[in-house]
């Protein structure tokens, strides 16, 4: 028995992972840092990497992998389903083909998961020790849809060329099921991830299911299993692209670059069929983020994190602009007649260009108080009205109706209509196209006239819906049309420019920085909280660390997960394939076996005048320059670090007189009590009613029962005959995530007061609240009282 026989046995690839995940256990225990005695273990760190690092880098590259993993099976299935709709056995081919290649990142993605986990387990075990006295019955499902997985990809893969014929729906059926499953082993997770971001109250006499489906049902979960699905398919797609492109830049033979070429139009084809709903699948889970917690939104929007989203138009704004280019390239290299769509290329794309350039036009620009001052304000007197969401919602809208044109001029290039209510048809389409770019402008403008809630609940979803109604009707009425069409001429494979497959390779970088753009968004939404306003982070490490140096770890990731993914294709396409499992659905296997026959090939002779194409050396100059644009773009914006706040508790000896008590109730307005995110101090209204001379107008008990209990009133506005209409939802200051202190309260009250009123706090109170409140034995059967303040009205009372 040969070495290669045996690294061809099932049992060798098995035997290799277990070993591997035995040896990453022991070595996550060794290079944790030992806590000090007598403590509670709650963090390790590694002494050669920030655990928060490791983690973020572990868990990036591994949900890109399972995005993929996930979204490529769709792509395939997608494929399968057309080609036997339309008979033509490409589709087939190109399908299988990559089937075949994505069950070698199979492991390595199972593999990274499991990485991650343990990691999870040992740096960060207070959080693993309270998900999993949450998740745990999820745990076991997940690991079942796991296995069930594997064991549907296996079938779905090995058995292709034996399910054609009479047994191909058979197959077909096997596909949709694996990615059932799949989207299943999405959501699971994804409940996990967003139940941080958004838990809900989870009583204690709960069963560990009921609990468990109580976590997961969390206002984000959906939200986020919509935009990941959508982006997951979007994934597959480019990614199958680039790959296409770069095996296009190298192919040597005519037949090659022509199956090559047709391969990337499929891959750029549902890449940018899947990008056209994905902003509504954002700005959905944008909106649920805003109904759940405002204050959440508005650390995103408005925040420290509102330039990311500066980043963020700009990747997709790129991925528009590349996805478009390479279908203006098709159009006009392919096609005959293909000059003739020059001057409406042209205004496709200055319309993008225009559109992106308000998209990336910041509301509040960062500036010296000279550079303020010559402005009139923080707000660019010209710039500053393209810098609010009705500008950017409106041209968002427009990008994707004018990429849909693009799409049906190279659908109906070189095929002439021959139905007979063709013309009447495209008549209407137009008419279509030009109302809802009418209607999408003319809502935009009316957006600056109507308060936020009525812009957000109202405006915004007419726009989306106005732009979904034409996706969805035009799409199959040219299908329809284009049935039975006369083609004009030949469509041309294999002849596009160079310049074009670079731009699948940006397209499909693009759409992994922005996956872990909007992941970095999520989990720093939560700021100095693992679950938020539940369980705090503690560690060394709970900052929200600035775009510059998260843009380097988007890069990093971005460039460690095609590294992979490329060392992956090339060793599994380069090893010879057996029909036994392991070879074709492991990657360990193909590996061993191409570093056991690596000297052999080493010392074998090169042909004589073999010359090596430079083509990969390009695509990796290319990659490396476009992700060191981005990260150079991420440090080039204001660079803020969202550190937690600081626990100070009140030394209220120190504290003798009103003037001590309004400034430290200022520290916490603007600080701890994070209130001047809403609210302003002037007379120019914010997401809240300003609070200009609230003193004067407000009572003592009125402000702490805001405080206490914002949703006790529906304050509209303190001045205006005509109520105007505020969106913030202010949350209870004395609890998580806020949680100010029964003496914070009151200095925060003292402040309020003080600005045009009387203030009626005084010093002698904090300090009664310093002292023990006796506590009387309840009677039998009654609850023991309230330990917290606030449910009496000591604090609220004034006095008099």
């Amino acid at each position: 028995m040969t070495f290669k026989s045996v690294i061809r046995k099932p049992i060798f690839a098995v035997w290799l992972l277990f070993l591997a995940l035995f040896l990453i256990l022991e070595a996550s225990f060794l290079f944790a840092q030992t806590p000090a005695a007598g403590g509670a273990v709650e963090y390790r760190d590694p002494s050669w990497i920030s655990s928060r690092n490791f983690i973020w880098i572990l868990s990036q590259v591994h949900l890109l992998f399972g995005g993929f993993v996930l979204g490529v099976p769709i792509f395939a299935w997608l494929c399968e389903v057309i080609g036997m709709v339309s008979k033509d056995r490409r589709y087939d081919h190109l399908a299988k083909e990559f089937t075949i290649l994505i069950t070698a990142c199979f492991e390595m993605t199972a593999t990274l998961g499991i990485i991650f986990l343990f990691a999870l387990r040992v740096l960060y075990p207070k959080l693993w020790t309270y998900l999993t006295g949450v998740f745990l019955p999820s745990f076991y499902f997940y690991l079942f849809l796991f296995v069930l997985e594997g064991a549907a990809l296996y079938i779905y893969a090995a058995k292709w060329d034996a399910m054609q014929g009479r047994y191909k729906p058979l197959h077909m059926f096997v596909g949709l099921i694996l990615n059932i499953v799949g989207f299943f082993v999405m959501i699971v997770p994804s409940a996990w991830a967003s139940f941080q971001a958004s838990p809900v109250v989870l009583n204690e006499g709960m069963g560990w299911i009921e609990k468990a489906w109580a976590a997961a049902n969390n206002p984000t979960w959906w939200p986020v299993n919509i935009h990941r699905i959508v982006a997951n398919v979007v994934l597959g797609g480019y990614v199958c692209g680039a790959y296409a492109g770069v095996r296009y830049l190298g192919a040597k033979t005519r037949e090659e670059r022509e199956h090559y070429d047709w391969m990337g139009y499929v891959g750029n084809f549902i890449g940018i069929f899947g990008l056209l709903p994905l902003p509504f699948a954002g700005y959905w889970l944008m909106r649920e983020v805003y109904e759940y917690n405002q204050q959440m939104g508005i650390t995103l929007m408005g925040g420290i994190l509102s330039w990311l989203f500066i980043l963020q138009a700009l990747l997709i704004g790129v991925l528009f602009l590349g996805s478009n280019y390479y279908l203006w390239q098709g159009l006009i290299t392919r096609t005959e007649d293909g000059v003739k769509y020059k001057p409406y290329i042209v205004i496709m794309l200055v319309t993008i260009l225009a559109c992106m350039g308000v998209w990336m036009t910041p509301h509040s620009l960062v500036a010296s108080m000279e550079e303020a001052r010559a402005m009139g304000g923080t707000h660019h007197p010209i710039l500053g009205v393209f810098g609010v969401m009705s500008a950017k919602l409106t041209v968002v809208n427009i990008i994707i109706l004018t990429s849909f044109m693009s799409f049906l001029l190279y659908w109906r290039a070189n095929q002439q209509i021959t139905v007979k209510w063709g013309k009447a048809a495209r008549v209407f389409e137009v008419f279509l196209f030009s109302v809802a770019i009418i209607g999408v402008i003319l809502a935009g403008i009316y957006g600056y006239f109507v308060p936020a809630i009525y812009r957000v609940n109202v405006l915004s979803v007419a726009q989306v819906l106005a732009v979904l109604f034409v996706l969805a009707l035009v799409t199959p009425m040219t299908g329809m049309m284009l049935r039975g069409a006369k083609m004009t001429g030949k469509m041309t494979w294999g002849i596009m420019r160079p310049s074009s497959q670079y731009a699948l390779v940006i397209n499909a970088i693009t759409v992994v920085l922005t996956m872990s753009l909007m992941g970095y968004a999520r989990s720093a939404s939560r700021v100095h909280w693992h679950v938020y306003g539940v369980l705090e982070d503690t560690s060394a490490y709970a900052y929200t660390p600035p775009l510059g140096t998260a843009a380097f770890l988007f890069s990093v990731n971005t460039l460690l997960f095609f590294s992979l993914v490329a060392a992956i294709f090339w060793v599994t396409t380069r090893t010879i394939r057996y029909d036994g499992f392991c070879t074709q659905y492991f990657f360990v296997a193909p590996f061993v076996e191409w570093l056991v026959s690596l000297p052999e090939k080493l010392s074998a002779p090169k042909p004589v005048g073999e010359a090596r194409s430079p083509y990969f050396r390009k695509v990796v100059g290319v990659v490396v320059g476009f992700l060191a644009a981005f990260t150079w773009a991420g440090f080039m914006v204001p660079q803020s670090v969202g550190l937690p706040p600081t626990k100070e508790k009140l030394d209220v000896a120190k504290i003798s007189t009103e003037k001590d008590l309004t400034r430290i109730g200022q520290n916490m307005f603007f600080g701890k009590g994070q209130c001047a995110l809403c609210h302003t101090l002037g007379s120019e209204g914010g997401r809240c009613p300003t609070l200009q001379n609230a003193g004067a107008r407000l009572t003592r008990e009125f402000i702490f029962e805001t405080l206490t209990k914002p949703d006790a009133y529906v304050k509209l506005d303190f001045e205006q005959v005509e109520p105007k209409k505020y969106p913030a939802q202010m949350p209870v200051i004395n609890r998580p995530p806020i949680d100010l202190t029964d003496q914070e309260l009151l200095t925060v009250i003292a402040f309020v007061q003080s600005l045009g009123g009387k203030v009626t706090v005084e010093p002698a109170e904090l300090i009664a609240l310093d002292q023990p409140a006796p506590v009387a034995e309840p009677a039998e059967g009654e609850a023991p009282a309230p330990e917290r303040l606030e449910s009496r009205r000591e604090v609220g009372h004034t006095g008099s």
